[in-house]
């Protein structure tokens, strides 16, 4: 199946490799998602998403994806480029954080795209903590479809007892509009190459 969708995506290698279920699902509900580029976020997010579900696709083994790729389609939209997904962070172990921009103000900003949270916020939360022991003025943002957990998880954030994350952002309200705002306040750029060691001499 062809669609501009795809096109970009595979360009762009949002995916790599042979076709996934997932993504000839997500092409089949949105065949061109830059025709979207004037809408907002919030409205963008909630349209796919319902697309999604009325065409009768609610499987869990595929949902956490398919929203990973509605907010890597806002991310392209709104020029939030280059951003990384899947990513692994230089001294920052056993971490694969969803979506990923680098900025010179902060260094990591994360995008954790999650549809239900139950007891999933807490391992944002402890990638969120770890990045941070490395990157102090990272940012770990859980972005959610859920939005009554959103809520109680958010007022965690207020209270202390989660610390990593930064906010819990309900996707489909104007929270989630103000945030790509927010996002396009940085100079996002790619991340440069770490040199494990530097040395005045080495001695081999």
């Amino acid at each position: 199946m062809s669609s501009k969708t795809k096109e970009i995506f595979t360009t762009k290698g949002i995916v790599k490799g042979k076709n996934t279920k997932a993504l000839e699902i997500f092409c089949r509900v949105c065949e061109d998602f830059t025709i979207f580029k004037d809408m907002q976020p919030s409205n963008f997010v909630k349209e796919i998403w319902c697309k999604y579900l009325i065409a009768g696709h609610n499987d869990n083994s595929i949902n956490g994806k398919i929203f990973e790729y509605i907010l890597s389609c806002v991310l392209i939209n709104n020029n939030l480029l280059p951003f990384y997904v899947q990513a692994k962070v230089a001294f920052v172990p056993n971490a694969d954080y969803d979506l990923l921009l680098y900025c010179k103000e902060k260094g990591p900003i994360v995008l954790s795209a999650k549809t239900s949270l139950r007891e999933r916020y807490k391992q944002a939360d402890l990638e969120a903590i770890a990045l941070k022991y490395v990157y102090r003025k990272s940012e770990s943002y859980l972005i959610t479809i859920d939005k009554k957990e959103a809520l109680n998880i958010q007022n965690k954030v207020i209270d202390g007892s989660v610390i990593g994350i930064n906010k819990v952002i309900y996707a489909m309200s104007s929270l989630f509009d103000d945030f790509i705002d927010y996002l396009k306040t940085h100079n996002i750029e790619k991340a440069g190459v770490v040199e494990i060691i530097t040395a005045g001499i080495t001695v081999e």
